[in-house]
């Protein structure tokens, strides 16, 4: 068969792109690696016993991802209703409120899931909320070059404020609760016993990484396609005389 300029340049095509396939397989398995080796220390982490904070906030912050066990009493004054959570298809907000130590000092927690038809609005003051006892997972409280608005609903209980929020961040939480609070945030864990009418807590998952074993199989399978693909063209192809 007589090779052409036509024939080389798509020849060249075709090396290139399967070439530039397979790398790709080969940087999703680098991924893949990479994620792994993060995932398994923050299962790690989880997997450590929690640190017990009742009396005051530790002098070196807890690392994020591990386990803290927070105990106080729920601050009554103030509410944060992050909008927009489902669970089990059904809208709602996430319940964040804060736990106050013995030395006065807050942590952040989010509580878990309320139904709110509306996504936005609920009521967690109309339930009197006295001793806490929560157990979650460390995660970080950063500030935001631009922090979402904070919306202030009608609070059903004299002296109780209740806000709105698509996301927390630190000087937004810091202004609203004031005193000595937390540069990090709980996220609750699920409870094996619970109350009918409490937050609905669920499940902090680590993340698995066979996606990336998904997307290099997939790169692996185009370069195969493509150069075999071409190879079978170019065979079938009539010899010109």
């Amino acid at each position: 068969m007589k090779l052409t300029a036509r024939s080389l340049v798509l020849g060249a095509l075709v090396v290139a792109t399967s070439a530039t396939c397979v790398r790709l397989g080969f940087w999703q398995l680098a991924r893949m690696r990479y994620k792994h080796a993060i995932h398994a220390a923050q299962r790690a982490l989880l997997a450590r016993p929690a640190l017990e904070l009742a009396s005051a906030l530790p002098a070196t912050p807890p690392e994020t991802g591990s386990r803290v066990r927070v105990r106080g009493r729920w601050e009554p004054a103030a509410y944060v209703l992050l909008s927009g959570r489902t669970h089990l298809g059904a809208a709602g907000v996430s319940l964040v409120s804060a736990v106050r130590l013995a030395s006065g000092e807050q942590v952040l927690v989010e509580r878990g899931w309320i139904e709110a038809a509306d996504a936005r609005t609920a009521h967690p003051e109309q339930v009197a909320d006295s001793l806490a006892d929560a157990t979650g997972v460390v995660l970080p409280l950063e500030r935001s070059l631009h922090p979402t608005p904070w919306i202030e609903l009608a609070s059903e209980r004299p002296g109780t404020r209740l806000w709105s929020a698509r996301a927390l961040d630190a000087d937004s939480a810091a202004a609203r609760f004031g005193g000595t609070l937390a540069p990090w945030m709980v996220r609750a864990l699920p409870v094996k016993a619970h109350e009918d009418g409490a937050p609905i807590a669920e499940d902090y998952v680590v993340p698995d990484e066979t996606m990336h074993l998904s997307y290099a199989i997939q790169w692996f399978s185009f370069a195969a396609i493509i150069a075999l693909g071409s190879v079978a063209l170019a065979r079938r192809r009539p010899a010109r005389g």
